[in-house]
């Protein structure tokens, strides 16, 4: 196969990826609101989006992927450590302990996620077709402002609502003595896994901060006497 049939390829995955993950994440967003909106509460979405939800954040794992081998220009790493904590929070919190899905958290992070993800992926879309507009591009390196922080909030606080739930059914836990001579305390885990985003979370800002700069203000050609 050729270098340009390769291209051609790798461009008609990315593109139909793409194009999959905004419309899923479109359709839970529209979902979303339309149920709460109806209800006129959030108790219950979970179960009405739950098999898209975890469809559409597990795949984004494949970003990862994608980064790399050298299909996108993007850190592997930094992508693994963004998109990790997200499907940590579903199949690690929302999925296994249901009172998480009724605390304020998981609303917060839901509307977060699905306007951050619509919106990242539509502009993938475009970009890779050349027709992505300006405004498209403002809103792809500026929502995240707001959005990024009020995601991790809502993250923070589904996990620190399953604590107790963790610690009472003794979940995913392993304690001393036991045949395998091995402990393992879930509880731990997450309280740990809370305390990293204190260092991670200015560290992702801040990277996301450069991006939008560079994308948005490049630099101008300095004039040539």
């Amino acid at each position: 196969m050729s270098k340009k049939e390769q291209s051609r390829l790798a461009k008609f995955y990315l593109t139909s990826y793409n194009v999959l993950q905004a419309v899923s994440w479109g359709y839970i967003l529209m979902k979303s609101l339309l149920y709460m909106g109806g209800k006129k509460n959030y108790k219950g979405v979970f179960e009405s989006v739950q098999w898209e939800l975890g469809v559409a954040q597990t795949a984004g794992l494949l970003e990862v992927v994608h980064g790399a081998t050298g299909l996108v220009r993007a850190n592997p790493f930094l992508t693994f450590i963004q998109i990790l904590s997200r499907v940590v929070v579903y199949w690690g919190i929302l999925v296994v302990v249901p009172e998480s899905r009724l605390q304020y958290g998981f609303p917060i992070l839901l509307v977060a996620w699905s306007i951050a993800e619509t919106t990242r992926y539509l502009f993938y879309v475009l970009s890779l077709c050349n027709a992505c507009p300006s405004i498209l591009t403002w809103c792809r390196y500026s929502f995240f402002i707001i959005l990024y922080p009020i995601g991790v909030s809502g993250e923070l606080l589904s996990i620190y609502s399953a604590l107790p739930y963790v610690k009472q059914r003794g979940l995913f836990t392993t304690y001393l003595p036991n045949r395998w001579n091995f402990s393992f305390d879930y509880q731990l885990v997450l309280i740990i896994t809370m305390l990293t985003y204190l260092p991670g979370l200015p560290q992702m800002y801040g990277h996301m901060l450069k991006q939008r700069s560079k994308v948005l203000f490049p630099p101008k050609d300095k004039k040539v006497e």
